[in-house]
């Protein structure tokens, strides 16, 4: 475990009530060394690409069942969901439609009585607090229940890890997300415009204002709007428009540095014509060119390469003395997350030890500090693998990590930054404008 502030990193066990809905497929997995038995029932069934085997399947929104065999009886058995891009999210928080993870968490639990805050994945941040799935077997060593998906899961395959507390032991299958092929919707008389607002293109890069155009509805009709990521996540729009009296609507979106780059897909509904019509936007990166001399390296741990809830330590030299220097660090799907800005000492040197844990995704992160004063940027890069395939267990007496990552746990930092918040923009994707339409992630 690593300690944060005098509190460890673990988690509470809980339980969910989920809607109750049997698959049509099963598939068994064991392993090898304990002998447990895991039985996965999904709608469907389908290849996984990466390993050519055939397995359950579901749709976003879709329930699918889990299975344990052999097992200690009325043992505490922990389940965890590993994502297609290598994060492990407790079916806690994955079965949970939130639109706004991050903002007025839902208190509908409680543990010992006390209600606990739990939040979703919004489908762009997904940084819940991660409270571990634990649930009792019978006297004979089973357990079954049925879990359900939602439209923040994205396409891929998943693999689903229970492991007995006090047995150890430990089971593991395979599922996958699909798309779910229907007929194609009415556009009506309908049409639908996404663009860039400097351009016109329908692309641009992360930070930019698109407008999004709408006619051909009827009048004075309520639009819902989604946006379905690269990955098949969706996400709803803030809030419906209104056609005029001839059927057309126009709103801004603004792409930010948290959203990661690709095609994205959006979909505008017409409540009352049924009209639906979709359109496409491409999304790039902004470059961050070198300049300057100054120089940032992973030093900790030395192969810049460590698991998931590794403590990498990043250091940098050359910078003005004092000046502030803000750091951020772009993800394997270029998503950004801003880190608090750190400040140089007099001979203008930072440290920082930064905190991955198992909510974020496997793959090469680069890590990039740029002087406010100076202007000098510079970049260093990193390897994060994955740390195990089960959500962290609890300690007697503590409470689960709430802190969205990447944390900076110590700096050599002796400045109040004047807040704690790990996830804002770097400076340049700041956002341009602050309006009712803009949305809130």
């Amino acid at each position: 475990m690593i300690l944060k502030n005098g509190k460890t990193l673990v988690a509470l066990g809980l339980t969910l009530t989920l809607a109750t809905v049997l698959g049509l497929f099963a598939y068994r997995s064991s392993a090898a060394n304990t002998g447990a038995l895991m039985y996965v029932q999904g709608p469907t069934t389908t290849t996984c690409q990466q390993t050519s085997i055939t397995m359950p399947a579901g749709y976003q929104g879709s329930n699918f069942g889990l299975e344990l065999q052999q097992f200690w009886p009325n043992e505490p058995v922990s389940i965890s969901f590993t994502f297609p891009d290598g994060r492990v999210l407790s079916p806690v928080v994955t079965s949970i439609n939130d639109l706004n993870s991050l903002q007025d968490p839902v208190t509908a639990l409680s543990f010992n009585g006390v209600p606990i805050p739990i939040n979703g994945l919004d489908g762009v941040i997904d940084m819940p607090a991660n409270f571990p799935w634990i649930s009792f077997t019978d006297g004979g060593g089973d357990y079954y229940y049925p879990f359900q998906t939602t439209n923040k899961w994205p396409y891929g395959c998943y693999t689903f890890t229970a492991l007995g507390l006090q047995s150890n032991r430990q089971v593991a299958a395979n599922f996958a997300v699909i798309p779910q092929v229907g007929p194609a919707p009415d556009p009506g008389q309908a049409s639908l415009i996404i663009e860039d607002n400097t351009t016109g293109d329908p692309s641009s890069q992360q930070g930019a204002l698109v407008n999004i155009f709408g006619r051909g509805f009827v009048a004075r009709e309520l639009i819902s709007i989604w946006i379905t990521a690269p990955d098949g996540v969706v996400f709803s729009f803030p809030y419906q428009p209104t056609t005029s009296d001839i059927g057309s609507f126009a709103v801004p979106f603004e792409f930010n540095a948290n959203h990661p780059t690709g095609f994205y897909a959006f979909t505008a509904l017409g409540n009352l014509s049924g009209y639906q019509v979709i359109s496409r936007f491409n999304l790039t990166s902004r470059a961050s060119p070198l300049s300057g001399w100054a120089q940032l390296r992973v030093a900790y741990p030395s192969s810049r390469n460590g698991a998931q809830g590794t403590l990498f330590e990043v250091q940098g030299k050359r910078f003005n003395p004092y000046e502030r220097v803000d750091v951020w660090m772009t993800l394997p799907d270029n998503a950004v997350r801003g880190l608090p800005s750190q400040y140089a000492d007099a001979n203008g040197e930072f440290f920082a030890d930064i905190y991955l844990d198992e909510r974020l995704p496997t793959g090469e992160y680069d890590f990039t500090a740029k002087g406010a004063d100076s202007g000098f940027l510079t970049i260093s890069t990193l390897s994060l693998s994955s740390g195990g395939p089960n959500v962290p267990i609890p300690d007697a007496g503590s409470t689960v990590n709430a802190d969205p990552a990447p944390e900076v746990l110590v700096t050599n930092d002796s400045l109040d930054t004047g807040t704690s918040d790990t996830l804002g923009s770097p400076p340049e994707l700041t956002p341009l404008f602050d309006s009712p339409a803009d949305p809130i992630f």
